[in-house]
């Protein structure tokens, strides 16, 4: 019976997290907020003397964001379903049965 209780787990566990990863890539949904990030600028130097210096955006805070956070969030599911399938080959090992067959040869002798 724990054997087919870790099996369930087990394939709980990697069921959600497929459906999760598949969500979030597929932008369904949009992982967990862990990180938060600035734009990334660039200061271009005007041509003249006298005029301000300009700035360029060159990826904006908040796709930096989401990038982290989808690769953060990709490694935490590669665990959870790392974990579920060990934990799914724990309770098949339990739900398999050990066979012992001790096979007796033919004409051996011991010598002691």
């Amino acid at each position: 019976m724990i054997g087919y209780a870790l099996l369930a787990t087990g394939i709980i566990l990697i069921v959600f997290s497929i459906y999760s990863m598949y969500s979030v890539f597929t932008m369904a949904s949009s992982p967990p907020p862990i990180f938060r990030m600035d734009d990334i600028k660039i200061q271009i130097t005007p041509p003249r003397e006298g005029q301000p210096p300009s700035e360029i955006v060159l990826v904006p805070g908040d796709q930096a964001s989401n990038v982290v956070n989808m690769m953060l969030w990709g490694l935490l599911m590669f665990f959870i379903s790392s974990a579920g399938a060990k934990i799914g080959g724990i309770g098949v090992k339990l739900i398999k049965e050990v066979k012992v067959e001790v096979k007796e040869g033919k004409g051996s002798t011991s010598s002691d």
